[in-house]
């Protein structure tokens, strides 16, 4: 059996693997580290998809060489959440680490790396302006450090090439439900936009995500078999009476 971990008396020290990176992806993207009231220390996921839950809480169980948790159900302004939790200080430290230190293990796996990161804060953007179909592949994060890590992963093992914009200020507000939410911090935004680049993300490393890598791919297909005119053409024929959050990827999630 292969151990992702070393155990030398309190101390762990992780070893690459592909469940390692997916989890640092992962974690870095929707995860956190908390303290409950009697002090005990847990690696949690909460997602509104349940098939990245799945995938978060089976690699995390791996790593940590234990028995599979079972997915917690939580509600949140009527929305639905799947919920991985893990109680482990040791993981949680690790997680919690400086990009740099992080770096050397999403290089060593950098498809699981960015597979965890985007399918936690990343979507396949689709626009149909003028009926001509248009995918761009979208991460969005507030600490510019880790959307310039993966930018510079992503050249440097796929030779995906990016960009990164300020996408919302500090002090932006929108609705969500009935409650106004504050943005504390400016939020950035890395999109991989040329048709090539796209097509190699779709390929060589996707989304855990059904919903999401469904649709990349749906819209690939189009663009690449009938070109983006037509293919502009045909979307909106199908997709017309749909709700538009079809066409941003933050549709209905499972």
């Amino acid at each position: 059996m292969k151990f992702d971990r070393l155990e030398l008396g309190d101390k762990l020290q992780f070893q690459p693997s592909w469940d390692l990176s997916f989890v640092i992806g992962s974690f870095l993207g929707d995860g956190s580290f908390v303290e409950d009231s009697d002090y005990h220390h847990h690696v949690k996921l909460a997602v509104r998809d349940r098939d990245f839950a799945e995938a978060f809480n089976l690699a995390v169980g791996h790593v940590l060489s234990r028995k599979t948790n079972k997915l917690t159900i939580t509600h949140d302004l009527g929305k639905v959440y799947y919920e991985s939790k893990y109680s482990s200080r040791p993981l949680g430290l690790f997680l919690n680490s400086n990009l740099g230190d992080l770096r050397c293990y999403a290089d060593f796996y950098p498809t699981a790396f960015l597979k965890g990161l985007f399918s936690a804060d990343g979507c396949a953007g689709v626009s149909n302006d003028r009926n001509r179909l248009r995918l761009q592949i979208v991460l969005g994060n507030s600490d510019l450090k880790l959307l310039e890590l993966a930018e510079s992963i992503l050249r440097m093992h796929f030779d995906i090439h990016s960009n990164t914009y300020l996408g919302k200020k500090k002090g932006t507000t929108w609705k969500n439900g009935h409650k106004v939410v504050v943005l504390r911090r400016d939020s950035y935004t890395l999109r991989i936009e040329r048709i090539r680049d796209v097509k190699l993300f779709v390929d060589k490393i996707g989304f855990a995500i059904r919903r999401k890598q469904q649709l990349a791919e749906e819209v690939l297909l189009l663009a690449t078999t009938l070109g983006s005119s037509r293919a502009g053409v045909e979307w909106r024929s199908h997709h017309s009476r749909k709700k538009a959050s079809r066409y941003d990827n933050f549709g209905p999630v499972e």
